[in-house]
């Protein structure tokens, strides 16, 4: 009888989870993310030799102390749990990057040798700041990497002031989610990046992001597109992006500018009843019917106070 009941549950459960996952979220700033189609998130080292190499050495992971342990004075590592064991029930195994540890909480860029750019919700107060470090390089060198959780103390760096800011949660109009902050030193080595300053991206442009989803090691994500682009603050595209993303940069693919900052789009993860396993929710369609909310990009553009800091730095 137990067995018939647990069956029953779960076919109750495969039935109503995916129409609860592919609605909107009732949140419209909710700190949640997608795969649109074909999951094109790759792992940094296969970049390179390309243009996005060298882009992607700009681009820092967020994290808080008790995530770092010191090894010596030279050395930090990284400490969390598997992708897979994050989730409940765990992730499906043949989900990419099930064994990678997941350890950061929002991604941030570059933007001079010591000013970051991420996501409003991501630094609310200078409390947030205060408790945060910025860390780069959290990646995979080569296939097979062991010792990625391993960062050169030289790498991590602490928030110190929050030059703007802006996020307001529980607005349904005021969609601005930005943060410029400034380092307690300059990062060497690495070059800001750079950004569009005036106008917005034409229609349908092609994108990529960089940046930590979910916490992973870096990832880099290409195949996506402009989708909506009429309003001011934002665009809305089908970047295969998580919670982690939020703050990473979305370039144009072509011209290498940064455009905007990732800050917000649809669940991350479903319930596979049948496997009883937790899988990346994929969405096939890429939004067509409506159905499902796409990942929203801040404009750079309207950053309060990026142009002057930058100008007199």
């Amino acid at each position: 009888m137990k067995k018939i009941l647990k069956s029953l549950l779960a076919l109750l459960v495969l039935f109503i989870i995916p129409q609860l996952s592919f609605s909107a979220p009732s949140d419209p700033f909710a700190d949640v993310k997608v795969v649109h189609g074909k999951d094109n998130r790759v792992d940094a080292f296969h970049l390179t030799g390309t243009k996005w190499e060298e882009l992607s050495r700009s681009v820092a992971m967020q994290v808080i102390s008790s995530d770092l342990v010191s090894i010596d004075e030279a050395w930090m590592r990284l400490v969390g749990s598997s992708l897979s064991e994050s989730q409940d029930p765990p992730l499906c195994q043949d989900e990419l990057f099930a064994t990678q540890t997941i350890v950061g909480r929002c991604s941030g860029f570059l933007v001079s040798d010591d000013h970051l750019l991420t996501a409003g919700h991501c630094i609310r107060i200078q409390s947030d700041c205060d408790q945060m470090f910025w860390v780069f390089d959290y990646e995979l060198k080569h296939a097979g990497d062991l010792d990625y959780t391993m960062v050169p103390s030289e790498n991590i760096f602490k928030c110190s002031e929050i030059i703007s800011q802006h996020y307001f949660p529980f607005s349904l109009t005021d969609q601005l989610d930005f943060a410029l902050i400034k380092l307690d030193r300059a990062v060497p080595n690495r070059s800001p990046l750079q950004v569009r300053w005036e106008g917005k991206i034409e229609d349908h442009a092609p994108l990529v992001v960089i940046g930590y989803p979910g916490g992973l090691p870096k990832k880099f994500a290409d195949g996506a597109k402009v989708i909506e682009n009429d309003n001011g603050v934002y665009f809305a595209a089908n970047l295969d992006t998580f919670h982690g993303n939020s703050g990473s940069p979305v370039f144009h693919f072509e011209t290498g500018l940064v455009e905007g900052i990732l800050v917000r789009g649809e669940n991350d993860y479903v319930y596979d009843a049948i496997n009883d396993c937790t899988r990346v929710n994929t969405i096939l369609n890429q939004c067509k019917d409506g159905a499902c909310h796409l990942e929203d990009v801040t404009r750079v553009t309207v950053v309060e106070k990026l142009k002057e800091t930058l100008e007199g730095h």
